[in-house]
């Protein structure tokens, strides 16, 4: 009887112990389980490292699109500009700033509605450093005004005339007939950093010069002066270009006046020519 109940408790003494060994063994499977599990979803501590350093890079690289796109609008190529702030999303002022490279390309287009369209988009907060967003924006109808101007021009009508005294008596005067040739103006406008214009070019002019007592002896020909006004935000009413001439500009219309007197005793001679030039179509 003895040796029978030994039997019977080392068989569940050896049950207890193999239970035992079982729970034991349950926190390692579980901790595969999770580990398992960390690896099907890729979910894991370096990877979130990597995508804050992709996010990181994407920062990197939408700053410097921005800053080349800053670069391009400084130096006039809008184009270019454009393009880098359309690939920076909503990043800092690139979509105020593509409105603003949208304005000034049709401003160099001469489509002047289009450009204020473009400009009225832009935020009053927009700002780039080297490049006076408000300034150009609240300087546009002058800005317009001054680009209307560049161009071409060609003789519109002239008046040029000679004219003889002798002791204040008119004794001959001659004067043209129609419109004489080799007359022209052009003009190119730069506009400088701070809103202003440089405005260069040439216009010449024809008059007579020497005085004959017969008409096909006497002299004309051309005159050609210089343009060249710095730092303007509107062109001038009226502008010395040499001694004797003006240039007066009036709705898209403008007129060089020459004068000039030569004496000999009591006889003296005046000189005039009043040319208008329209700009070419």
């Amino acid at each position: 009887m003895n040796n029978r109940f030994r039997k019977v408790s080392s068989a569940i003494l050896a049950m207890l112990m193999l239970a035992s060994l079982s729970s034991c063994s349950i926190p390692g499977g579980l901790s595969d389980s999770t580990d398992a599990t960390k690896k099907k979803s890729g979910y894991s501590h370096s990877n979130m490292k990597d995508d804050d350093a992709t996010d990181d890079d994407n920062i990197e690289s939408m700053e410097t699109k921005y800053n080349r796109g800053i670069e391009f609008m400084k130096a006039g190529n809008f184009s270019e500009a454009q393009s880098e702030f359309e690939a920076c999303g909503d990043y800092e002022f690139a979509l105020d700033l593509i409105n603003v490279c949208k304005a000034e390309i049709e401003l160099q287009k001469g489509n002047y509605n289009r450009a204020q369209t473009y400009y009225s988009k832009v935020s009053e907060k927009a700002e780039v450093t080297g490049f006076d967003i408000q300034q150009k924006k609240a300087n546009l109808s002058s800005r317009i005004a001054v680009k209307k101007m560049e161009g071409n021009y060609r003789t519109a009508s002239n008046n040029i005339t000679m004219t003889k005294y002798k002791k204040k008596k008119k004794v001959q005067w001659y004067y043209n007939i129609g419109i004489w040739s080799d007359q022209y103006l052009e003009l190119t406008c730069t506009e400088n950093a701070d809103g202003t214009f440089n405005v260069t070019g040439n216009v010449q002019f024809q008059r007579y010069t020497k005085f004959a007592k017969k008409e096909s002896k006497i002299k004309k020909g051309p005159y050609k002066l210089p343009i060249n006004l710095k730092n303007i935000t509107k062109f001038p009413a009226k502008i010395t270009l040499a001694k004797g001439v003006t240039l007066t500009y009036d709705s898209g219309v403008f007129v060089v006046n020459y004068s000039k007197t030569t004496k000999k005793g009591k006889t003296k001679i005046v000189y005039k020519s009043r040319v208008a030039y329209k700009k070419s179509k």
